[in-house]
């Protein structure tokens, strides 16, 4: 990029989630260094600017609640980023949060998390010089940005204002999609029949109270987003969870009055595992033996390509055997019993052992096993968890360099392993397995084991939702318990739409290694990290895109930034900070590197 030479030198980050903040972050460290020229004004543009951004925002129901714990989330980098700039901060969640009592592996609510970033932010307010940096805030809505490829970029606002910019970056996150057309006639179905259907969205924008007074509502998806909706329902309902030390559970549920029954099923059946509760300290990531980054490398440039099931999982598997046996937990550590673990429903189609009969008790008894290990906690449970959590890397590190075959990522990656990994890495808190057993105890929710489809049974005006085993529920309500997807076709953003319509941004596609043929995602193509292409080849690189969007182009980077893992989030805020930095002519294009 071509530094600017207007006076009028101006900047703007579109987005005030936790990328956005780290932005503007970043460019106030910049600003307070010896490399600093002039004066620069960044526009930072969101509806919930200074809330925390629309999935933090700071006044949210309490009731939704982090997946990971303080400990575990940073706006600040550390050593292990390798930063160019200074880190003139340290505060991490934990330490924001210290003061109302929350301790470090605490799981914090997200309103509490939209409370840390909107004080990161105005801290960044307060650490500026004006003279060298200006932040100006905008509570509304980016729709639009126009201007050339490598020129001064327009950003149009939702309430009519149109800013000025040197360089634009947008880290937009999680957008509303258009309905896909399954969604669009279960949609369809409710109008016709009166029935309620609740698409793909954040669970803040889901109005929960529409299932009330519902007989029965068919939940697909047993991930976090169930977990939220579990949350949100009974709290919406008025319903109260009790101490009960006679129920599994440890909970026992007083109905508010009007909850449905609900028949939660995926298309797996793996429900999501709670995260073990690790008392007063994270125990040390796991460092791989077997499947390390010198194999991962190795594997990664074989050019007839890689397939997971024969040259993967059995690293995977030695990786987490070695492990259990080294630590004394020999009974775990053989293949047949870690299989049973990582994939209670089978995999690639084929039925596990025990899952015929009866998938109620099969996915209710995962969930205990899991509830009363995580609580304990099982050492060899932890174990477990800690391995497969550095595992998933160096998965997703063979799957980012392009070392599998086309058909292992569809039938394997994405069949199966994807949903394993994060049914014990990205599970929920403690307490929210607890609320769902203690539901499922009450009579208030049955689980239909794997394969659940719906169907519109037109005569009964319902909804047919089939499960393992052939069974078959009648329903008055769906819920699609998941988010929208990454698919820029689909997405509802005007300002991607604007894009859409010019040809100034099309899909990222991948090779695999073997065949070479191209799979497209839904994901944004960019050109080296950040800048869109266009359908005609023209990269705007006065446009820098970080986080959901751009997520198959960007690999690795969370939705949080975790301390003294050199986190993508933070090292990306920087390297675009200092892009737009040199783009507004506040830095030299050698200074800093």
């Amino acid at each position: 990029m071509t530094a600017a030479t207007d006076p009028v030198r101006t900047l703007a980050v579109i987005g005030a989630g936790p990328r956005g903040t780290a932005i503007v972050e970043r460019l106030v460290a910049a600003s307070n260094g010896p490399h600093w020229q002039g004066g620069l004004t960044v526009h930072l543009v969101d509806p919930q600017v200074g809330r925390g951004g629309a999935v933090w925002s700071h006044d949210q129901s309490e009731v939704l609640l982090m997946n990971t714990t303080t400990c575990q989330t940073t706006m600040y980098p550390d050593e292990s980023c390798h930063a160019v700039l200074p880190a003139q901060r340290a505060e991490t969640l934990a330490d924001h949060l210290a003061a109302e009592g929350v301790a470090p592996t605490d799981f914090a609510s997200r309103a509490a998390h939209g409370r840390y970033l909107a004080h990161v932010l105005a801290t960044a307010h307060a650490d500026a010089d004006p003279a060298r940096l200006r932040i100006v805030e905008h509570a509304a809505e980016a729709v639009d940005v126009t201007g050339p490829a490598d020129g001064p970029q327009r950003v149009r606002l939702s309430d009519g204002r149109v800013l000025r910019a040197d360089a634009v970056a947008l880290a937009l996150g999680h957008l509303p999609t258009a309905l896909s057309p399954r969604s669009q006639q279960l949609a369809d179905a409710a109008e016709h029949h009166g029935l309620v259907h609740i698409g793909p969205a954040n669970p803040l924008e889901v109005d929960y109270a529409s299932l009330l007074g519902r007989e029965a509502v068919a939940v697909q998806g047993m991930g976090l987003n169930f977990y939220d909706a579990i949350g949100m329902l009974t709290d919406v309902a008025g319903g109260r969870f009790e101490p009960d030390d006679s129920a599994p559970s440890g909970l026992r549920y007083l109905p508010g009055g009007g909850e449905p029954r609900l028949v939660v099923g995926s298309r797996s059946g793996m429900v999501y595992r709670p995260k073990p509760d690790l008392g007063a300290q994270m125990p040390e990531p796991w460092i791989p033996q077997v499947l390390t980054g010198e194999r991962v490398l190795e594997l990664a440039v074989r050019p007839a390509g890689v397939d997971h099931e024969h040259e993967v999982m059995p690293l995977l598997l030695a990786e987490l055997r070695r492990a259990l046996d080294e630590a004394g937990h020999h009974a775990l550590a053989n293949d047949a019993a870690l299989i049973d673990l990582l994939f209670p429903f089978g995999r690639r189609g084929a039925a596990a052992p025990g899952t015929g009969t009866d998938p109620h008790r099969r996915t209710r008894d995962v969930l205990r096993q899991a509830l009363r290990a995580a609580s304990e906690p099982d050492p060899a449970w932890v174990l477990i968890y800690r391995v497969l959590i550095a595992l998933r890397i160096q998965v997703n590190r063979l799957t980012d360099l392009g070392a599998y075959t086309t058909d292992s990522v569809r039938q394997d990656i994405d069949g199966h392993l994807r949903n394993a990994f994060a049914s014990w890495a990205s599970g929920p808190p403690v307490l929210r397995a607890r609320q769902v057993l203690a539901l499922e105890e009450t009579g208030l929710l049955e689980f239909t084991g794997p394969r659940m489809h719906l169907d519109i049974d037109e005569e009964a005006g319902r909804y047919a939702v089939h499960g393992a085993e052939g069974t078959v529920t009648m329903c008055d309500g769906v819920l699609e318990a998941h988010l929208p997807p990454v698919d820029l076709p689909a997405y509802r953003s005007a300002l991607l739409g604007a894009w859409r319509e010019r040809g100034e941004v099309q899909k990222d596609s991948w090779a695999s290694r073997g065949t070479r043929r191209r799979m497209l995602t839904g994901s944004i193509a960019v050109d080296g990290l950040y800048a869109p292409i266009g359908v005609d080849g023209t990269v705007y690189e006065r446009r820098l895109m970080v986080g959901v969007p751009v997520s198959t182009a960007q690999p690795g980077s969370s939705i949080t930034a975790e301390p003294g893992t050199g986190a993508q989030l933070l090292r990306h805020a920087e390297a675009v900070a200092l892009r737009l930095a040199r783009a507004g002519g506040a830095l030299a294009d050698d200074v800093p590197r």
